[in-house]
This record gives C-alpha cells, structure tokens and sequence, in this order.
C-alpha cells in the first residue's frame, strides 16, 4: 500500500522559499555531499542539512537520499534541480538585462555556435558589434548540435547559431532563418583535380574521402545521391567534424571533402584549399539562430540579432555570386 504524498500549496511555497534553498540544491547536485555543499556556500555542513530539510518540508517531498557514500537525488529531486537551475539563470539574465538598461546598452550575451557559423559569420558579426555597441559583452561557446540545445534548454546561454536542423517547435523558443549556404567540395591547392574544368560524380566517388558521420544529414544525402547515379559511395578514409583537423589533412593529403561554400572560399583566398569544379549541390538546412522566447525581449540582444542579420544578408550574395563563376 503506497503512502499519499500532499504537495503544499503554491503560496506557502513562494512565501517560505529563499533564493539560497535553489542555491544549495545546485552545490548538493554538484558536491554530492552535505559537508562539502556546505564549504561551497560558506556554512556548517548542520547549516546545510538545516537549510534542506526546510526545502523538503516545504514542498513535502524526499529530494535527496542519503547514505555512507554521500548524497543523490531523487525524481523528484532531480526534476527541481532542473528547475532550481532555470530560475538561477533567469536570475542571472535579469541581472543583465537590468545593467544594460542602465549603462546604454551593455550586457552580456552568451552564443552557442557550430562550427558552420565560425569561420565567417560570428567574426564578421562580432567584429560589428564591437563597433556600434562597444559595452556589449559576447560569451561565445562552440558545441556539437545536441550539446548547445541542451544548454540553451538549461538556460545556460542565450542562443544557438548553427543549422537549424531540428528548430524547436516550443513556445519557449523562437527561431529564425539568417541564410541559406551551399555546400562544396574542396581539396589541398596542389590537387590533381583542382585543375580540372568539370568533374563528374564518377571521378569523385573513386577517390579517398573525409566524410560526416553515418549520422550526419550532409553524409545521409551525399550517399543518397551517390547511389541514385548508380555509383558505389565514396570510401571514407575519415569521418570527421573537426574543421581543423580536415584542413590539415586534407592540405598534406590527395583526400577531399566537403564544407560551407562561405568556409571553403574563406580558406581558398587564404591558398589553404582549393574549390573543386563539381556542379550538384547537397541540400542542407539554412544557417539560422534559436533562442529563448523570452531573450528576444533584451535590448542588448535586440541590438546582436539586428547585427545577425546584417551580416548574414551581405553572405548570400557573395555565396551565390561564387557558385556563378565556379
């Protein structure tokens, strides 16, 4: 026979919570362990067990199961974790928002981005914002696709910029598309094909590939179409995300890739690689940015998203331009 479990009524809730019960749950989440939560917070370790049993008794719940080995949430426990730590970073945001409001504009703006954004658009729209809003700080982190739409789901950072593979449908989020980029396929400068006028989907798939992931959508639609020529898929070499790491590969090797026709020209008037001449494009979703409904209403990111687009409707022109003289 299970016991019934009352959950307190909101108002009692709102008017016993403190912002330092949200604060210890996170150092209990992080330490896993009373004494030391309570080093982090500067108080006795019987402060720190004072201060969660009050928050049990206050949502009537076990949140933490103890034992020799330390401390773990529990369900529920785990569920206002997650909680616990949207509204610190909403706390945090709110912070921000009012010091931009009283400084002109300043703040801070912390950016997801993927690799497909780096190389161009985040220099160029960074650079920019420096200019015309000098007291706006940006908090740039680089992740893979999941990594960033999970921290932007813990409120960590502000945005993601990348391809908008999997926009979100929430209405916490918004989303919207900045441009569309072709792919091309690239070599070192030296490479017997980077001579030639045209380059047929036969001659490509003979030769040593770095490829996406079996998982990635640019791998799933190369070997898509590969197949539907009637030609074995190209031979991956390597399957590697690593831009960087391509590069030089690529630059010491006769293997070819594929990239951002924006990144690929980037490189090439740097003479690092070469575009090679091959007409058909793989369709990929558009470059875009996705962010939390309410952060749209920040002055400062009003001003980074203004400067987004900016940047972005001068890219498309110069894309298409180059896909012409190809």
């Amino acid at each position: 026979m299970t016991t019934e479990i009352h959950v307190p009524p909101i108002q009692r809730i709102r008017s016993r919570l403190r912002i330092r019960h949200l604060e210890l749950l996170l150092a209990l989440d992080e330490a896993r362990s009373l004494h030391r939560a309570g080093a982090r917070m500067n108080m006795t370790q019987s402060a720190a067990s004072k201060l969660l049993v009050e928050i049990e008794g206050m949502f009537g719940v076990q949140l933490f199961v103890r034992s020799r080995r330390g401390i773990t949430p529990t369900e529920v426990g785990a569920a206002l974790l997650r909680k616990a730590s949207l509204l610190l970073a909403e706390l945090d945001g709110a912070r921000d928002e009012i010091e931009s409001l009283t400084q002109g504009l300043s703040g801070r703006i912390r950016v997801g981005a993927q690799q497909v954004v780096l190389p161009l658009l985040v220099p160029q729209a960074l650079a920019h914002l420096r200019a015309t809003h000098p007291g706006i700080t940006i908090e740039l982190q680089e992740g893979a696709n999941d990594v960033l739409y999970n921290a932007l789901g813990r409120g960590e950072i502000d945005c993601v910029l990348g391809r908008l593979i999997r926009p979100a449908a929430s209405s916490q989020y918004h989303w919207e598309v900045l441009h569309e980029e072709p792919v091309c396929v690239v070599a070192r400068v030296g490479h017997p094909l980077a001579r030639a006028r045209r380059i047929s989907a036969s001659v490509l798939a003979r030769q040593a590939w770095i490829l996406p992931p079996r998982e990635a959508p640019l791998r799933q639609a190369m070997e898509h179409y590969f197949m539907s020529e009637g030609l074995s898929l190209p031979t991956a070499a390597i399957e590697s995300l690593s831009e960087l790491c391509n590069n030089v590969i690529m630059r010491d090797t006769d293997m070819v890739g594929v990239m951002p026709l924006g990144v690929a020209n980037y490189y090439a008037s740097l003479g690092i690689l070469a575009i090679l001449r091959f007409d058909h494009q793989w369709a990929l979703p558009p470059v875009g940015v996705v962010m939390r409904a309410e952060t749209r209403d920040s002055p400062a990111f009003a001003n980074f998203l203004s400067t987004l687009r900016a940047v972005a409707k001068t890219m498309a022109p110069i894309a298409r331009q180059n896909l012409k003289r190809r």
